[in-house]
């Protein structure tokens, strides 16, 4: 005879049966910048079925033939027939690296691992090497990319003035090199897999020499009340600051004195000693110093005072048609701060710029362009612009430049450093007094590192009063957190020996003055890193009730996670924690012996792989006696003469053992009651038979 409960079996076990048809996934690889398809093929699509592709996160992408993600033109149905749903990515970048599945309606027909091309990165970032004469150096030029570069060595020559590289010959991520008086230069690692850009990394090496000092002019004369500037030439590596001294006194700055210093190339330095204003104690010798860990050297520069002599005017009248009448002063001096000598050369590239002052995209542009192609002329010296002419020009006139074929070739920080202590300057309506100010002239750009690298990070500023320098780091603990804004640093340098995954975020350097005025830059920092997998090493069978396995997977780039059994992957959740943590579940619905065994959690991204195991293990299952089962002559329900009781466990467990215990018995009960129901039900089993059967044949 055929029991209900056996035709239940039969169902079950049928829907087990398709259950475990796991889809193995395919690989499909493109580059960057590209399309690639993904290939699906979905047959007796009815009119009320539907063909979805999603994203590693279950997002949809299409529907049908519809795209129903965000990005809704990266994403394309090609049906050469009718059973084609394969998908087409555009403008492939390495946030599309993921694994995607095509589903006919809730069963998975096809899934594809994509994989993008990675052009060559180099990991260690430029570096300045000092050492002396013999002494040996490593250099290291760590790279990937996929598929991996092959990497060469390059130095840096000049050539009939032009810098070249020279091929070293050597290939490999190490260089080792022994150095000699000719060591110094550049030294250029090149990646490439064939895939662009190519990749450089620059290393200077400075070999360490006694500094040698030379003087232009070893005498200056100078009239009272003009400025002067002395200068002397440092010629070596890991100098020091020159002092200056005069009369055995060392040299500070003050409101006449100022210091600078420019270099004229890898290896020489000028050092300029500006004095405003000369008074009849100035005059004398002064004595420039240096020294470095092998040396140290001086020189001495006299400065003598000369009668002042009546002078002609070096001021010449303006004559272009555009400027005259648009600043204070119709006089003019040259050469510019664009290197043109004559009024006639600055008005050939000022024609080139006037043609966006028709636009009128600023009324501050055209005073802009003649203060800084004719500049300013009185009393033999040129007045300054004020700053804020060339921030509202570059503001209002970027986008007019474009338009009419230029580009914007001023650097608007070069007017705060024109000022030079000055108290006025030449702006929209004549002479102003100059507001306090403060700017960034130079920052560290955006870092991405490996775990333990060092970051460096630094921040110049420009000010007309004293300002104070601070460094925050802004995060966030998860997504779902606010950003935290924390003070890390009061320098203009700020490092950390090895960054740790945590190190990662948004650094903000910030300036302010006296004045209360502010200017920040924002650096972002990345840190890559092995994906590193926790797992709970086991768990408890809960019969007949779900279950959420957790897999807490810290890694970046994003790793690409799975979850299988045996052969058999599974799918796959995922829930976000912070940028770089992520826990991906496995849920195991209604529970029974066919879950238990080892379950496997796999994380892979381009610096490596880690992988974790939970056992499910079944601690509750009833004790066998001795006593055989009784079944009753006129009843099909079987009963014992004692009730079994569930095997003990272990004394860690106790709340799990009750539980299982009481779930069990709860089973036990219900199955007694369907036995008893058993004929009432046997056609209802009968038609659910049918519908599976049918189902199955449509699949």
């Amino acid at each position: 005879m055929f029991y209900p409960q056996q035709m239940l079996s039969v169902i079950i076990a049928g829907f087990i049966s398709v259950k475990a048809q796991a889809i193995q996934p395919i690989n499909v690889t493109g580059a960057a910048g590209t399309q690639v398809t993904l290939p699906c093929q979905v047959r007796n699509v009815g009119l009320y079925d539907s063909v979805v592709w999603q994203g590693s996160y279950q997002e949809p992408i299409s529907v049908n033939d519809r795209i129903v993600a965000m990005e809704s033109m990266k994403y394309e149905i090609k049906q050469k027939h009718s059973d084609d749903w394969s998908l087409t990515i555009s403008n492939l970048k390495s946030s599309d690296q993921a694994r995607y599945t095509c589903m006919k309606g809730a069963t998975e027909v096809q899934i594809v691992d994509l994989w993008i091309k990675a052009p060559p990165r180099i990991l260690d970032q430029n570096k300045t090497i000092n050492s002396f004469v013999g002494e040996t150096v490593m250099l290291r030029c760590q790279v990937t990319g996929i598929p991996p570069p092959k990497v060469k060595w390059y130095k840096e020559i000049m050539d009939s003035g032009e810098k070249i590289r020279e091929d070293l010959g050597i290939t490999g991520a190490y260089f080792s090199l022994t150095l000699t008086e000719d060591s110094g230069g550049i030294y250029i690692c090149q990646a490439d897999n064939g895939i662009q850009p190519r990749a450089d990394r620059h290393f200077r090496i400075n070999v360490e020499l006694m500094p040698i000092i030379t003087v232009s002019m070893k005498q200056i004369k100078q009239e009272q009340g003009k400025p002067t500037k002395l200068q002397c030439m440092v010629e070596g590596h890991s100098l020091g600051k020159v002092k200056w001294f005069y009369k055995g006194r060392r040299i500070v700055r003050d409101d006449r004195i100022t210091f600078s210093a420019h270099n004229t190339s890898s290896n020489v330095v000028t050092y300029f000693m500006a004095i405003q204003s000369l008074e009849s104690g100035d005059f004398g010798i002064y004595t420039c110093k240096v020294s470095n860990n092998a040396g140290s050297a001086e020189a001495q520069v006299e400065l003598v005072e000369i009668l002042p002599e009546i002078k002609a005017t070096r001021c010449e009248k303006l004559n272009n048609e555009h400027c005259v009448g648009i600043l204070q002063s119709n006089f003019t001096l040259f050469p510019n701060s664009r290197g043109d000598k004559t009024q006639e050369e600055a008005s050939v590239t000022f024609e080139q710029s006037f043609v966006v002052v028709k636009s009128t995209c600023s009324k501050y542009l055209l005073p802009f362009l003649c203060g800084t192609y004719f500049p300013p002329c009185v009393n033999d010296s040129i007045i300054p612009l004020c700053p804020y002419l060339c921030d509202h020009s570059q503001a209002g006139c970027m986008e007019s430049f474009k338009k009419y074929g230029t580009t914007w070739s001023y650097n608007c920080i070069d007017s705060y450093h024109q000022l030079n202590k000055s108290k006025e300057c030449l702006g929209f309506s004549g002479v102003e007094k100059i507001a306090p100010y403060i700017k960034v002239t130079d920052v560290s750009d955006d870092q991405v590192l490996q775990k333990g690298d060092k970051l460096n990070l630094h921040c110049n500023f420009i000010s007309n009063t004293e300002y104070t320098i601070k460094w925050y780091k802004i995060s966030k603990n998860s997504y779902i957190s606010r950003p935290e804004k924390n003070e890390v640093g009061s320098e203009e340098n700020y490092a950390i020996g090895s960054v740790k995954d945590a190190d990662a975020g948004v650094y903000v350097c910030e300036a302010s003055n006296t004045a209360g005025v502010t200017d920040s830059r924002n650096i972002t920092v990345d840190v890559e890193f092995a994906p590193k997998v926790t797992i709970q090493p086991e768990v408890a069978l809960m019969t007949g009730l779900d279950m959420i396995l957790k897999c807490d997977v810290q890694g970046n780039p994003p790793p690409i996670v799975t979850w299988s059994k045996g052969a058999r992957k599974l799918p796959t959740g995922r829930q976000m924690h912070t940028k770089y943590s992520f826990t991906y579940t496995l849920k195991l619905a209604d529970m029974n012996v066919a879950h238990l065994g080892k379950y496997n959690c796999s994380a892979t991204n381009i610096l490596g792989s880690d992988f974790g195991i939970t056992s499910v293990k079944d601690y509750g299952k009833p004790m066998k006696t001795s006593k055989p089962e009784v079944i009753s002559s006129n009843s099909t329900t079987k009963t014992t003469p004692q009730e079994t009781r569930p095997e003990t466990r272990p004394e860690t467990q106790p709340n799990r053992e009750s539980s299982t215990a009481q779930i069990a018995g709860e089973k036990s009960r219900e199955s007694q009651a369907v036995t008893n129901q058993c004929q009432t039900s046997y056609l209802f089993f009968s038609l659910l038979l049918t519908i599976f059967t049918m189902k199955v044949l449509h699949h």
